[in-house]
């Protein structure tokens, strides 16, 4: 402050003739009331520096120590009377508030703004604040942010230089601005930032590859975008260029290679698209060609279907009809094999524990009932009676067979899986039992066995090793 004082002298003022200063880059001179008890108590010890303002003043230096006197109802006070213009008032305030270090980031950047609109340069203010150029010219970015973006949040003026400076970058964009304002101090901030950055170099990409495109120099068919990317009567959609390093010679000249009827630059989603043309006899062809196999392969799946469904009645019936004319013995084995066949522990008392999970997926119920003739919403209670008694061994075989025939689809005639494995061993365990199938059975169980064990031949290159 000396540099501005016209003397020593010090002139009593009453605090009733001094105003704040409109221009005092603090906005919040904060509670006061420890400072004007300490006032009341021993005086104003420091004076006060104002400038005249008509038959008034306005404090440059003492904001906190005038509100206090005004709080305390001192008489005058000693106060430096300076003559200067609005630019040294405005420096001058600046210079006090950074040295106590009184002013928040936004505070600081909104004063020094204000230096440079009443004149002063960027080197001189540098120099009155003791900083760096680089310094000021940070904080005239953060003092672009419009009001409007500074509303976004109560508490704006507490972020960060860096984070205003990065709010500032995208100065006319007042949409990106309100969202980092309020991700400002989250984990979301960063990703913010770096999502507007790839949207730029996408956008910057695009736009480069569209002029060079436009310019009819590279020698590529360019036409307007069609309306229906994939079903275009005269254009077939080939692919689609994104950004990649976003360098448009290598953008070029990857399109030039893959040597397309026409490219079209769809600014929706910023790419360029490649373009065939249309050889509506060849698609018609291969359309109809894709139509037949889909045809024949629909017949061929409807034709297992009838087969699968047609096959298990057979055997449904026999085990219906014949089981229990089987002997003992003979049960009994099949029930071993048929738990063997499936992992199931063949001990009768391992059948009766899992009927307490009675439904489709543990215990097959619906071709339980089929095979027993025993209804699935009594089977639980009659099976429970039933696996007690000497003939357990037919009621086991039924219940092995039946989650065999649950697990059996269609398509696991003709694929090699876990299921289509068991068929065979299946038809064995049905036929020592007296079941004799049918020839339709025995082609498909040949087919079956030959396909296990093409699918279990070693491949060559693994022979070789061998």
């Amino acid at each position: 402050m000396s540099n501005y004082h016209q003397s020593n002298e010090v002139k009593l003022i009453n605090p009733s003739l001094i105003d704040p200063h409109p221009d005092n880059p603090r906005k919040n001179i904060g509670d006061v009331t420890d400072l004007a008890a300490s006032i009341k108590a021993n005086g104003l010890l420091t004076p006060l520096s104002v400038v005249p303002n008509g038959e008034r003043y306005r404090v440059i230096a003492g904001h906190r120590r005038l509100a206090a006197c005004k709080q305390a109802g001192t008489g005058a006070v000693p106060c430096f009377v300076l003559d200067l213009d609005p630019l040294q008032q405005l420096e001058a305030m600046v210079t006090e508030n950074c040295q106590r270090e009184q002013l928040t980031v936004l505070e600081e950047a909104d004063a020094i703004q204000g230096m440079l609109d009443l004149g002063a340069t960027t080197a001189a203010v540098a120099h009155r604040l003791g900083r760096s150029a680089d310094y000021v010219r940070d904080r005239v970015k953060a003092a672009s942010i419009t009001a409007d973006v500074r509303q976004a949040r109560d508490d704006f003026d507490q972020l960060t230089i860096g984070q205003l400076i990065a709010i500032s970058r995208y100065d006319g964009q007042p949409d990106r601005q309100e969202r980092l304002t309020r991700a400002a101090g989250t984990s979301n901030f960063d990703y913010l930032l770096t999502s507007f950055e790839r949207d730029d170099k996408l956008a910057a990409w695009f736009d480069a590859v569209a002029q060079k495109l436009e310019s009819g120099t590279t020698g590529l068919n360019v036409i307007p975008d069609p309306e229906n990317t994939f079903s275009d009567p005269e254009w077939r959609f080939s692919y689609a260029v994104y950004a990649g390093k976003c360098i448009v010679e290598d953008t070029i000249e990857e399109i030039l290679e893959d040597d397309p009827a026409a490219v079209s630059i769809h600014q929706a989603n910023k790419q360029i698209y490649l373009w065939d043309k249309r050889d509506k006899a060849a698609e018609d062809a291969e359309n109809a060609r894709i139509d037949a196999e889909r045809a024949a392969t629909e017949a061929e799946r409807h034709a297992l279907a009838e087969y699968a469904a047609t096959s298990y009645g057979r055997r449904a019936a026999w085990l219906h009809a014949n089981l229990h004319g089987i002997k003992y013995a003979k049960l009994v084995e099949a029930t071993a094999r048929l738990g063997l066949l499936q992992i199931i522990d063949p001990d009768p008392q391992g059948y009766t524990h899992p009927l307490t999970t009675w439904n489709n997926t543990a215990c097959a119920s619906e071709q339980f009932a089929t095979i027993s003739g025993i209804d699935s919403e009594r089977a639980l209670a009659e099976l429970r009676h039933h696996l007690d008694e000497p003939d357990w061994a037919v009621w086991a075989v039924q219940i092995l067979a039946a989650r065999i025939e649950w697990f059996i689809d269609p398509e696991d005639w003709t694929t090699v899986n876990d299921t289509s494995r068991r068929i065979p061993g299946y038809y064995l365990i049905l036929q020592d039992l007296g079941y004799e199938p049918s020839d339709d059975e025995t082609e498909h169980l040949d087919q079956l066995v030959a396909a296990i064990t093409e699918a279990d031949q070693p491949e060559e290159d693994e022979e070789e090793d061998e």
